[in-house]
């Protein structure tokens, strides 16, 4: 049986009496037209041309509307007055409301304090109307553990204001720069709320379980929640529950992938249907090796990591040294051969050692400028070995690992980038070098696993976006594909201010596609977030001037984070987690897909993530085709494969790459010192 977060609750059984205002007041809810109670709209003039109508959900003397509302009738309205109503109520039971009146509601429940900061449990509740069922629902979830440091901003003087993010003032939230005139004139009793800046200056950071089972955990955490805060007379007298229990999840809204969508194929000649890479790959090899085998690589390292070096070429070749001196094969080991059929014939004559730890780059400058590298006969990978890991918290230690990266692809070579300290690590072999292998593979053109699907000529655009902190620039990531196989025909990045640029790249991709496809029948877009009309529109103009107008475009939004709103519990199970490919339709267009390792198959028996489910959007051009359930079963189905199709890991992602790889290019391209990304990198999937 499934389970959604959410409870039931019935319909107040009489209306309710509320009065509204024309103008603003202060502390009242505004609405907009779509939700004004149709009891209001009956007593609207036509010459009131009104956009927004204010309450606070009582009746008041000299308001300039007065209606009995039936909530059941109304229910737009009666979603904002359910949400009135429990705000009221824990207005003196959490320790904090967030003072949204619109949006969901979020309590903050104290949990312990320490010298540093107080800790709170924060919950979030969302009142929705028939959305899954026919009635009223509660939508309850875990919004994590939030902090409080117990010193205020003036006592902070250390510390830059633009650190802060949200502060808590007299018992209420605000975001820093939105405090209002007296919190501003009393900033003795502003106190900030933890953010990851804060974390690194107080070393707050909390160790987090990778492998933990947050199905469990947050199971746990709802139903003593409900048991706690929600199952007492006093509030079903407010929101009066039908039951105490999770609701389960309809049968009708409950889908799955196909079974073989969460096959991938390995091998070169003898081809293998399996559901992991891991061990696979180096039992198997690829799925395909590059069209240029010719493959040389060249070491980048620290003159003092020359020994690290050294070791790395003998783990990547499968040989040792005796202490005699005599270079032997190591029969336990597995080299970069075994994993990926590609000889790790190293360059030796034109490694780069370099001496600054802080500028590599003038060393690979100068080395390359006057080297004769072959780059037309060879593909050449640099294996740089970092002496800054990716966790570095120096910006300029930091920085030096994506100027490697550019300067690389200016010389039209891709990179494969290993901090020098895991090396040595024990599990350097057991969990780094199988990764490092797909990656490499990759670069330099192989498809390291594929899926076992007929390929299909489809023009599938990814859209991702990382918004840069050091920069205060969001970035979009774009990448075009042409096929279901995972091979991309270009990366490209620009500053969300020139996503204009998107429409021009699309229109030209468009006609690259059909120079090879007589036709085209649908356009899919993997956006990062709902497209607005402004950004659709330019795409259906492409499509319009190129002859195309009836071409429907599907826009995918594709939550780049883990969901925390929605999420659904198989209490036939031990775990909880609902099985891998398991789609549920929460409301109109919307949809949770779980992506995790929990299969069906038998060759999996181990469960190595519990990954929460990503929420998935559905917009169209003609809108009419998103009520085809078989048609977005059959694009869901794509997002999961594509999920499958990520090179940079051996370890199953919850995220498709067409999202995935456009938000690691936008992460990296602000480093770049050039306005563009090389030409070479636009076709090279460096970034992994």
């Amino acid at each position: 049986m499934i389970k959604l977060n959410i409870l039931n609750f019935y319909h107040c059984q009489h209306p309710v009496e509320c009065a509204f205002f024309k103008e603003p007041q202060p502390g009242y809810s505004s609405f907009s037209m779509h939700e004004f109670p149709i009891e209001i709209v009956k007593q609207l003039a036509d010459k009131d041309k009104l956009q927004n109508l204010y309450t606070d959900f009582t009746t008041t003397n000299n308001a300039d509307f007065i209606a009995d509302i039936d909530l059941t009738k109304s229910t737009r309205f009666a979603k904002h007055y359910y949400s009135h109503l429990i705000r009221k109520y824990f207005s003196d039971k959490a320790d904090f409301v967030n003072p949204n009146f619109i949006k969901d509601i979020k309590l903050w429940l104290f949990e312990k304090s320490t010298d540093l900061y107080k800790e709170y449990r924060v919950f979030g509740i969302r009142v929705q109307i028939a959305n899954i069922t026919e009635m009223p629902e509660l939508v309850i979830y875990h919004d994590g553990v939030s902090r409080i440091l117990n010193q205020s901003v003036t006592e902070l003087w250390e510390i830059n204001h633009d650190t802060y993010t949200k502060v808590v003032y007299k018992n209420q939230l605000y975001h820093f720069r939105e405090l209002p005139d007296e919190a501003k004139y009393n900033l003795q009793d502003v106190f900030p709320i933890v953010n990851k800046e804060i974390e690194s200056l107080f070393s707050l950071s909390r160790s987090t379980n990778p492998f933990a089972n947050n199905y469990k955990i947050t199971y746990n955490i709802l139903n003593k929640f409900i048991a706690t805060h929600l199952d007492n007379p006093e509030f079903i007298k407010v929101i009066n529950l039908t039951s105490l229990q999770l609701i389960d999840a309809p049968e009708s809204a409950i889908h799955y992938t196909r079974r073989d969508s969460n096959l991938i194929q390995l091998g070169l000649d003898n081809k293998v249907n399996v559901v992991s890479p891991i061990g696979g790959l180096k039992e198997h090899g690829p799925c395909k090796l590059p069209e240029n085998t010719n493959v040389k690589f060249i070491l980048i390292f620290h003159k003092d990591d020359k020994n690290l070096a050294n070791h790395l070429f003998m783990t990547f070749k499968k040989i040792y040294k005796t202490p005699e001196g005599k270079t032997m094969t190591d029969k336990f080991g597995t080299s970069l051969y075994d994993f990926i059929r590609i000889n790790f014939d190293l360059d030796k004559n034109n490694s780069i050692p370099f001496e600054d730890e802080l500028h590599p780059y003038d060393a690979i400058h100068n080395f390359i400028d006057n080297t004769d590298i072959d780059i037309v006969k060879y593909q050449y990978v640099a294996i740089y070995i970092s002496p800054f890991s990716k966790d570095e918290t120096d910006i300029n230690k930091k920085r030096i690992y994506y100027r490697v990266k550019e300067t690389l692809l200016k010389h039209h070579i891709t990179s494969q980038v290993i901090y020098r300290d895991h090396i040595l690590k024990k599990d350097f072999k057991s969990y780094y070098y199988a990764n490092i292998a797909a990656a490499i593979l990759a670069k330099v053109g192989g498809i390291p696993w594929r899926l076992d699907r007929p390929i299909k000529n489809e023009l599938v655009i990814g859209v991702g976006a990382f918004k840069s902190k050091e920069f205060g620039v969001q970035y979009i990531g774009n990448a075009f594909c042409f096929s279901n196989n995972g091979v991309f025909q270009e990366f490209s990045c620009t500053a969300k201010s020139d996503s204009f640029l998107l429409g021009a790249k699309i229109k030209a991709y468009i006609q690259e596609f059909l120079k090879n496809n007589l036709t085209i029948d649908r356009l899919i877009i993997h956006f990062y977030k709902e497209m607005s009309y402004k950004e659709i529109k330019p795409i259906k103009d492409a499509l319009f001037n190129l002859g195309y107008k009836d071409i429907p475009v599907f826009i995918i939004n594709i939550n780049k984070t883990s969901t925390k709103d929605y999420i659904a519990y198989d209490t036939d199970s031990e775990v909880l987690m609902p099985y891998s490919g398991t789609i549920i339709e929460i409301t109109n267009n919307q949809y949770l897909l779980f992506n995790n390792t929990r299969y069906r198959s038998a060759e999996v028996k181990k469960i190595e993530s519990f990954n929460f489910p990503i929420k998935l959007g559905f917009q169209c051009t003609k809108p009419v085709l998103l009520n085809d359930k078989l048609i977005i079963k059959e694009m869901i189905d794509q997002i999961y494969q594509f999920s499958r199709m990520y090179w940079k890991s051996v370890k199953q992602q919850n995220l498709p790459v067409t999202v995935k790889y456009p938000e690691m290019v936008a992460k990296i391209f602000p480093y770049f010192q050039s306005p563009d990304i090389p030409s070479f990198g636009k076709k090279n999937m460096w970034f992994l």
